[in-house]
């Protein structure tokens, strides 16, 4: 039996107390309370981030688990557009449906169309290339013919006086050789730079051939005989005419090609033989020379990495017009090639030229352009003729003999251009350039070789335009270009105006220019 008060139970209280403190705070250390409460007490607000942070998370995947559930069970989306047959059979419930807009007090800005942007204008329609019939076109040199076009366009007879007397200028300029120079030989000649035998025998020539003297027959018979035998008589092999043996000079196609108009032009008004041989093998080489890609010519002959000019290609082109004038054969792709050149340095869809692509557009190129449009085929009432027309008719541009303006090149092409048109604006610019021309010419004065200058034109008084080349090539090249303006009436019969019956059938009506399915 034991005792109530035994020291035992009474010593052994005190020690359960504290086993059991230390067991209660093991616990309290190992869960996540005290790690938090430790945690606020060492980063307070960062800790109440997280923690938020943490809460919002869970909430968040605990909507989208519960509303998955009917997500799933909805039909899927359907984004075809109805066909006309769903409509009908009343399957509406794809139809898109129109949801009004809850207005909130926001004033709403009317919603204007766009204005719809005017359509391009249509370009003109191009013309086939098809080289005009050259039928009677030297008709209109013979005396009566060429007597009846100056009674009606040079009253007073002006311009027909101003070519005889540049004509017994050019015979008294003739070396014993039969050719001309550019640089030599008369006052205010070109420059030695500029010299070719060739390009001054052609031009020369080209003026009396163009009042109707051949070397045959006639006033001039010996003179042009003359020119003519020497051109025949250097002509090289392969057919090449200008004279200096110097690859890639400026002035070897100009020559060249003008010496081919001559040549051609000659045998059209006499069937000499001699010359149409020459004159075939001087076309033959043309035509090799031409770039066989873009279809310009320039300097020297063109291969496909090289690119020609208009100056050169216009003396060129209507070089080939003459051989078909004369009967020779030409192949018709060189028309097409041409043209294609003609596409590289046109504005305006054709009614502006450049000299090349990268130049600006002036009234001596747009003549040229327009003249070999007009020769290969393009009507008298194409738009853009037209319009060039107009732009050559202006103000600015018509003929006046002064410093800085006058330009007998740009003129050259401007009245052939103007003439094949016709009509009254034709003649009253002719008129002008008559009276401008005539009356500057030199009628006195020395004719003593050397110092002769009676019945030509001073290239300096004035100085004409830069392009105009009067400075450079002289005195001859200047009094040929102005005969050349003056003979327009009847150097070519109008390319509009009706041939007569009795002058078809000729030499002058060439190949059809059709293209060459060989070349």
């Amino acid at each position: 039996m034991s005792r109530p008060n035994s020291p035992t139970p009474q010593r052994s209280r005190p020690r359960r107390r504290r086993q059991l403190i230390r067991v209660t705070e093991t616990v309290k250390s190992s869960t996540g309370f005290e790690r938090f409460r430790r945690a606020m007490q060492g980063s307070g607000f960062s800790a109440v981030v997280s923690v938020a942070a943490h809460v919002l998370l869970l909430l968040l995947l605990t909507w989208f688990v519960v509303r998955g559930e009917g997500l799933l069970k909805a039909e899927p989306l359907d984004l075809r557009w109805l066909t006309a047959r769903e409509v009908e059979e009343g399957q509406s419930a794809r139809a898109p449906v129109r949801i009004a807009s809850i207005p909130d007090g926001t004033p709403t800005v009317p919603v204007v169309p766009e204005t719809p942007e005017p359509p391009m204008p249509a370009r003109p329609a191009r013309p086939a290339v098809q080289p005009v019939d050259v039928a009677g076109q030297l008709a209109t040199r013979k005396p009566e013919k060429k007597r009846l076009l100056l009674q009606r366009i040079d009253e007073g007879g002006k311009s027909d006086l101003a070519v005889r007397s540049a004509l017994g200028w050019f015979a008294r300029q003739q070396l014993p050789t039969g050719n001309w120079r550019l640089h030599e030989g008369y006052p205010d000649a070109g420059r030695r730079t500029a010299r070719t035998d060739t390009g001054a025998t052609a031009l020369a020539l080209l003026s009396f051939l163009g009042a109707g003297f051949d070397h045959v027959s006639g006033e001039h018979q010996k003179t042009v005989a003359g020119g003519i035998n020497w051109l025949v008589g250097q002509q090289r092999p392969d057919g090449n005419l200008f004279d200096i043996d110097e690859f890639g000079r400026e002035e070897t196609y100009y020559a060249h090609a003008m010496a081919t108009i001559a040549l051609c032009e000659a045998v059209a008004l006499t069937a000499d033989r001699r010359a149409s041989q020459a004159a075939t093998r001087a076309v033959k080489f043309l035509v090799a020379s031409q770039q066989p890609i873009q279809g310009g010519w320039k300097y020297q002959p063109q291969t496909p990495l090289t690119n020609g000019d208009l100056s050169v290609t216009g003396w060129a082109l209507m070089a080939l017009h003459s051989a078909r004038i004369a009967g020779i054969e030409v192949p018709g792709d060189a028309f097409l090639l041409a043209s294609n050149f003609l596409d590289t340095v046109e504005i305006q869809d054709g009614a502006r030229y450049r000299y090349e692509p990268e130049f600006p557009v002036t009234p001596a190129m747009t003549a040229e352009g327009l003249l070999c449009r007009q020769w290969l085929g393009w009507p008298r009432d194409h738009p853009q003729l037209e319009n060039g027309v107009g732009y050559l008719l202006g103000p600015k541009h018509r003929p006046r003999w002064q410093d800085g303006r006058r330009n007998v090149y740009s003129w050259y092409y401007t009245a052939q251009v103007l003439h094949n048109m016709g009509g009254p604006e034709w003649e009253q610019w002719y008129r002008d350039a008559r009276d401008q021309i005539a009356s500057h010419q030199l009628r006195t004065g020395s004719v003593r070789r050397g110092s002769d200058v009676r019945g030509s034109w001073h290239p300096g008084q004035p100085i004409g335009q830069a392009a105009e080349k009067s400075d450079i090539a002289g005195r001859l090249y200047l009094t040929a270009m102005c005969v050349l303006v003056l003979e327009t009436p009847y150097r070519h019969a109008g390319l509009y105006m009706p041939v007569d019956e009795s002058e078809k059938g000729k030499p002058e009506s060439g190949s059809t220019g059709k293209p060459d399915p060989k070349r």
